[in-house]
């Protein structure tokens, strides 16, 4: 059974860490790359944003029995063929468990400008799973 409180602390988490990404937005690429504690913490709350995506997804596909992943890019494979997640979107949330990879393993390949540029352009993709999970679940299931 699904642990509703679970995927409501993480999709909390999530939009926390939103705020505080908000706040970076709001610098100008100079001030941005002006204090490297910006592009740390930055890349951190990107990459603990996406490892929450990654654990509601592993948590509804294990609670489901939708099957059992190898990697992250086949829980969300999974979820696109349950319909929890729009097949269109697919592509968007591999990209952004690819960058979770790269924050992790290959920090010091990742540029102020890719995080600056992600933080400027692509926060609402985190939104737009906040929405997909709570329509496919929360809502589906009151």
């Amino acid at each position: 059974m699904i642990n509703a409180d679970k995927l409501r602390d993480k999709l909390q988490r999530i939009k926390d860490n939103l705020v505080r990404l908000e706040i970076m937005r709001k610098a100008s690429f100079a001030q941005f790359c002006e204090s490297p504690l910006y592009s740390d913490a930055a890349t951190r709350l990107l990459q603990i944003s996406i490892e929450a995506m990654i654990d509601i997804g592993n948590h509804i596909v294990a609670k489901n029995h939708l099957g059992t992943p190898k990697t992250y890019r086949e829980t969300f494979e999974l979820l696109v063929e349950n319909q929890i997640l729009p097949k269109k979107d697919l592509e968007l949330f591999i990209t952004m468990v690819k960058f979770r990879n790269r924050a992790v393993h290959l920090y010091d390949k990742i540029s102020d400008e890719e995080i600056y540029n992600i933080i400027q352009n692509h926060l609402p993709d985190f939104e737009h799973f906040i929405a997909c999970i709570v329509k496919a679940y929360f809502e589906k299931n009151t």
